[in-house]
C-alpha cells in the first residue's frame, strides 16, 4: 500500500445533536480553518460485558444516526469541509471502551456480529456519501487485543465495500500495540497525552512534555511508511490540565 500524500488535514469534531443542522452550525467549523470534520454516528451497548449494539434507532438523536450524518455531510458539503466518518461505541454509564470484554466464545462470536453490523453500515454510508476517511474503531484496546483475526477479516470486508482511506482512533497509550496499521491508511491516535504535572503549564512546559510522547510516535511512522492522524485531541482551560486531559468530570 503506498503512503498517503496530501495537503494537512486540519480537522474538528462536529458532535452529534437533537436536530437536523444548516449553516448557521457549520460557520464555526470555516471560522477555524478546519478543512475536515469527523461525523460520529454512535452504537450503544449496555455494559463492558454485554455483546449487543443498539444503533442506527428513531431512539437515538438525529444526528447518532445514519439519517442523521448524511445531512450533516451535505450541510458541511456546501461549505467545502471535506468528512471522516467515524462511528463510535457509548456504553450506558460513561464506562471506557477500551475495556469492553466479553467472558465467554459465544459472547465474543455476538460481539464482533454486532459489530460488523454496525461498522459496516456506515461503511456503505460511507461510500455512498464519497466520504474522504473512513474510521474502522475508536479506542477498542481489549476488543483488538483479544480478538485480531476478527479485525483483519473486517477490514478486508471494510475495504469491498468502501474505496477511501482508512484509519483507526487508537487510544494514546494504545497505539504502538494495534496490530493492524499495516492494513491501513493513516495511524490514528487520539492524542491525549499527559504533558505536564503543574497546575497552570505554560507553552514551554507542554513543548517539554511532547519530548518523551514525539520520538515514539515518529518512530512508528517511519517503521510502517503511514502517517499520523491525530483522530482526536485535546487540553481543556482547567488546573491541571496536562495531566489527565482524558478525565473530564
Amino acid at each position: 500500500m503506498a503512503p498517503v500524500k496530501q495537503n494537512k488535514i486540519n480537522g474538528v469534531s462536529f458532535v452529534a445533536a437533537r436536530d437536523l443542522v444548516d449553516s448557521t452550525h457549520v460557520a464555526p467549523v470555516v471560522k477555524v480553518n478546519a478543512n475536515y470534520a469527523a461525523i460520529m454516528p454512535f452504537g450503544f451497548i449496555k455494559n463492558l460485558e454485554h455483546p449487543e449494539i443498539i444503533h442506527n434507532t428513531d431512539r437515538q438523536w438525529f444526528g447518532e444516526t445514519r439519517a442523521g450524518a448524511e445531512q450533516y455531510i451535505s450541510e458541511l458539503r456546501k461549505a467545502e469541509i471535506k468528512v471522516m466518518i467515524k462511528p463510535q461505541i457509548w456504553v450506558w454509564g460513561g464506562e471506557f471502551t477500551g475495556e469492553i470484554m466479553m467472558t465467554t466464545e459465544e459472547d465474543w462470536k455476538a460481539l464482533e456480529d454486532a459489530y460488523s453490523s454496525f461498522i459496516l453500515e456506515y461503511a456503505d454510508m460511507a461510500e455512498k456519501v464519497n466520504a474522504e476517511i473512513f474510521c474502522i474503531g475508536t479506542e477498542l484496546e481489549l476488543f483488538v487485543k483479544f480478538r485480531p483475526k476478527y479485525w483483519s477479516q473486517l477490514i478486508k470486508k471494510i475495504k469491498a465495500i468502501y474505496k477511501g482511506k482508512l484509519t483507526y482512533a487508537a487510544n494514546w497509550n494504545e497505539f504502538a500495540k494495534t496490530p493492524f496499521w499495516d492494513q491501513l491508511d493513516y495511524i490514528g491516535i487520539d492524542a491525549y497525552f499527559p504533558l505536564s504535572d503543574k497546575k497552570t503549564p505554560s507553552y514551554e512546559d507542554c513543548l517539554e512534555g511532547w519530548k518523551s510522547h514525539k520520538p515514539i510516535i515518529e518512530k512508528l511512522s517511519k517503521q510502517l511508511d503511514r502517517p499520523i492522524l491525530f483522530t482526536e485531541y485535546g487540553y481543556r482551560s482547567v488546573d491541571y490540565s496536562g495531566r489527565q486531559p482524558w478525565v473530564s468530570d
